[in-house]
C-alpha cells in the first residue's frame, strides 16, 4: 500500500512536560533543516502521502514552520499541527491560513489539572490562543487526551467547544508497554461524551484496545506501511517512531530512503515485532484502518464522517481546498 501519512517531527524541543510523553527528555535536542525539509515534502507527495502531520516536540518552536506549511499548502498537503499554545500568540499571524487540522491541547477544564499534566503553565494561553487563531483564518479542535484521572474534568472542555463551535477530539491515552493505562469505566464515560454533538471519538480506537491490543499472529497494524516518520536528525524511523527498531538516513533522497531494504523489512514484519504485542498506539493505528475492509475500517470511517459533517455542515467551518 502506499503511505498515506507524513509525520514529520521537525523539533524534539519542547516547552512543556507532559507527563504522558517522554519526548521533551530527548538530548540532544535538534531542529529539521529547511534543506532537507523542503525535498523530503516533495518526496512524500510523490510517495502517495496525502496528509502531512508537522510534530514535535513543540512545532511551533521551529523558527522555519511556516516556511514547511507553504511548502506543503503548495504540494496540495491537508496540514496538521498540534500545539501547547505557549508561543501560539506570537506565531499566529504567519501561520493564518496554512494549518487544516489544528489542534489546541486541553487536558482539563480547570487551570490547576491542566497545568499539573502538562507540566507548564499553559490553561491560559489555550483559552486565549481561541479567538486569536480565529481572527487569522485558524480554526482549532480542542484536543483532549484522556485518562483516568482528568475523564471528569471534561464537562467544561465540551461547553468551551460548543460555545465557539469548534470540535473536541477526545484521544485515549497509550501507553508504549503494550497495557490500555484507561480503565474500561474511563472508557465507558468517553463513550457516553461521544454521543454529544461536536465530539470526535475514534471508537475504532476503543474496539482495538477491547480486544487487547494488537496480535502479532493477526496483526492489524500498516505502521511502517501507512506512515512515514521523519525524524528531526533527517532519518526514518522504522516501523515507527515511538517503537524505532532501526533507522535510515535520508540524504539527500526521500524516495531512496523508502526504497531502502530496512523499510521493506520493517514493512515484512510490521506489527509482528515483540514490542507489537498489545501496541494500541493512536496515530500509527489510525492510518492502519484503511488497508483493508471490516469493523475496524468502518469504526475509523463513521468517526471521520461524523466529525466532518459536523465541523464544515453543521458548524458551517471553511471546507479544506484539498478535501473538495
Amino acid at each position: 500500500m502506499k503511505p498515506l501519512l507524513l509525520h514529520y517531527f521537525v523539533t524534539n524541543r519542547c516547552n512543556a512536560r507532559c507527563a504522558f510523553c517522554s519526548i521533551w527528555r530527548d538530548a540532544p535536542k535538534t531542529d529539521a533543516r529547511p534543506e532537507h525539509v523542503l525535498p523530503n515534502l516533495l518526496g512524500a507527495k510523490k510517495a502517495g502521502c496525502r496528509f502531512v502531520d508537522f510534530t514535535g516536540g513543540e512545532p511551533l518552536l521551529h523558527p522555519h514552520l511556516p516556511q514547511f506549511l507553504t511548502e506543503a499548502k503548495r504540494l496540495r498537503f491537508l496540514t496538521s499541527v498540534t500545539t501547547n499554545c505557549l508561543c501560539f500568540a506570537e506565531r499566529a499571524p504567519e501561520l493564518s491560513g496554512l494549518v487544516d487540522l489544528l489542534h489546541f491541547s486541553l487536558d482539563a477544564d480547570n487551570k490547576a489539572l491542566h497545568n499539573r499534566i502538562r507540566g507548564c503553565d499553559s490553561f491560559e494561553k489555550v483559552l486565549a490562543a481561541i479567538p486569536l487563531a480565529l481572527a487569522h483564518r485558524l480554526v482549532p479542535d480542542l484536543l483532549f487526551t484522556y485518562t483516568n484521572e482528568n475523564i471528569d474534568s471534561f464537562t467544561g472542555v465540551y461547553e468551551l467547544g460548543r460555545r465557539h463551535r469548534l470540535m473536541v477530539i477526545l484521544d485515549p491515552v497509550f501507553s508504549l508497554d503494550g497495557k490500555d493505562p484507561a480503565s474500561r469505566e474511563t472508557h465507558a464515560k468517553a463513550l457516553a461524551w461521544a454521543k454529544r454533538p461536536g465530539v470526535y471519538l475514534n471508537k475504532a480506537h476503543l474496539a482495538l484496545r477491547f480486544e487487547g491490543g494488537n496480535t502479532p499472529a493477526r496483526s492489524r497494524c500498516r505502521a511502517a506501511a501507512a506512515a512515514i516518520a521523519v525524524l528531526p536528525d533527517n532519518r526514518l524511523a522504522l516501523p515507527c517512531f515511538h517503537h524505532a527498531a532501526d533507522f535510515v538516513d535520508v540524504k539527500d533522497s526521500l524516495q531512496r530512503a523508502l526504497d531502502d531494504p530496512k523499510r521493506a523489512g520493517a514493512i515484512g514484519r510490521q506489527g509482528t515485532y515483540p514490542f507489537c504485542a498489545g501496541c494500541h498506539i493512536n496515530c500509527y493505528f489510525d492510518p492502519s484502518y484503511t488497508a483493508g475492509l471490516g469493523r475496524f475500517c468502518f469504526l475509523s470511517l463513521a468517526a471521520k464522517t461524523s466529525y466532518a459533517f459536523t465541523k464544515y455542515g453543521i458548524y458551517r467551518r471553511k471546507i479544506p481546498s484539498r478535501f473538495v
